[in-house]
């Protein structure tokens, strides 16, 4: 993301995903070839997400409240998270972290939108799977406190919902959901849904109404959505073994001797109501969990990890720079 004239982005730093270690390291650049880093958020925070509100940048994450176990199978109610927010007003200091949410509920990707800030929240990990988990879009008018809007969609063991195919689905885990609004102020959110493909739900004001559609292209864990001129960019992790994608071939070579798991960082369009499949990111292992900034009206830069250049599984974050063809 771009704020005070200088470009940011945010990762976990840690030997693991939700390690004792895990702490957020916030980097910034002038011209995305030298970067100062600091560290935004202490040990044990996982998910970060950044947010421009007025003068201020806020970082988001999710401290865990579970003791490290390593080796020890997830409890069966999961383990207890709190989301949290620091503030900085000059990039190199950041105010001590405090809770903006009621507990158990992680942020995915918040966004601004005429001026109120914008975010889904799920419960997955901290709760038994089905009944218990939910989606829920909440509103800011600061980005530190929050208020529920509406309830994108509930965790099920059974068919509840019924997609625009005709097909009935229920997701036991929804989570991950990333945002996008249109010119024509309806709200598009990208859930990961387990089980199936991606969910895609849309929503007119004032938000509280939801149609839902099954992708029949990408599961796309993990996504980020951005308007980039008159097209809707998204990007996630990607299979070689979903949907009905014509595009398989894009997965057969390996980016690196390294790497054989063929899953890639994917970019797509959102066309004809699902998401399209347009290119691949050098990528492959435990890779995506991108952000998207848009740079005009054809043009956008995305950052993401991946493992797929060491030998040892270490992850690396990437800066690719995508143009988008007519």
């Amino acid at each position: 993301m771009r704020w005070k004239g200088a470009y940011h982005v945010c990762f976990v730093d840690g030997r693991g995903h939700g390690s004792g270690d895990s702490q957020i390291r916030v980097c910034s650049s002038a011209d995305l070839e030298t970067w100062t880093c600091q560290i935004a958020l202490g040990a044990k925070t996982i998910d970060p997400n950044l947010l421009p509100v007025g003068d201020r940048l806020l970082v988001y994450g999710v401290r865990l409240s579970r003791e490290e176990a390593e080796g020890q199978p997830e409890p069966e109610y999961g383990f207890t998270s709190q989301q949290i927010v620091a503030a900085t007003t000059d990039g190199k200091t950041w105010s001590q972290p405090r809770r903006c949410f009621v507990m158990n509920h992680d942020f995915w990707h918040p966004v601004e939108h005429e001026g109120r800030y914008w975010v889904a929240c799920d419960t997955v990990g901290h709760t038994p799977h089905a009944s218990h988990n939910s989606v829920d879009l909440l509103v800011s008018d600061d980005g530190e406190n929050w208020q529920w809007i509406s309830e994108i969609i509930h965790g099920t063991t059974h068919p509840e919902y019924r997609d625009s195919t005709g097909l009935e689905f229920g997701v036991q885990a929804p989570s991950e959901t990333s945002l996008c609004f249109g010119e024509d102020q309806r709200l598009l959110a990208v859930t990961r849904a387990r089980g199936y493909c991606a969910l895609l739900s849309t929503a007119q004001p004032p938000y509280d109404h939801w149609e839902r559609t099954l992708s029949q292209e990408s599961r796309c864990y993990g996504s980020a959505i951005a308007q980039v001129g008159r097209h809707v960019l998204v990007t996630g992790r990607s299979f070689s073994n979903e949907g009905i994608r014509a595009t398989a071939d894009q997965f057969n070579e390996p980016f690196s001797p390294h790497d054989q798991t063929q899953l890639r960082t994917g970019v797509f369009l959102y066309e004809d109501g699902d998401i399209q499949l347009k290119a691949v990111l050098p990528s492959g292992g435990d890779t995506g969990y991108a952000g998207i900034l848009p740079m005009g009206d054809d043009h956008a830069l995305i950052a993401y990890y991946s493992t797929y250049e060491s030998p040892d599984g270490e992850s690396c974050v990437y800066l690719s720079s995508v143009t988008i063809e007519e």
